[in-house]
């Protein structure tokens, strides 16, 4: 799929995969983590200059942690100068 790029928090990966499977892609390179004060750390391993981004994040038992995570990626991709993004966030686990 040309300029597009599929990312997943993680909250929940194996949907990622399962949707990217299902479009013939495969997920767009981030790394995440934790600093160590406990604050969260994203790292978008792609260009999105130009790109329609999707973020895949599920709701989770860390909430907060979860949505923060996907406000960070957010953040990222828009300094990126991502075309469009679109949040997916389906409730569950």
């Amino acid at each position: 799929m040309r300029g597009v790029q599929i990312f997943s928090g993680t909250s929940h990966p194996l949907l990622t995969e399962t949707v990217c499977e299902r479009l013939g892609t495969s997920p767009a390179r981030v790394d995440l983590g934790k600093f160590s004060n406990g604050e969260t750390n994203v790292n978008v391993g792609v260009s999105v200059r130009n790109q329609d981004v999707y973020i895949i994040q599920s709701g989770s038992k860390k909430i907060n942690d979860s949505v923060m995570e996907l406000l960070i990626m957010i953040s990222a991709c828009k300094g990126g100068s991502a075309k469009s993004i679109t949040a997916v966030m389906p409730y569950g686990s």
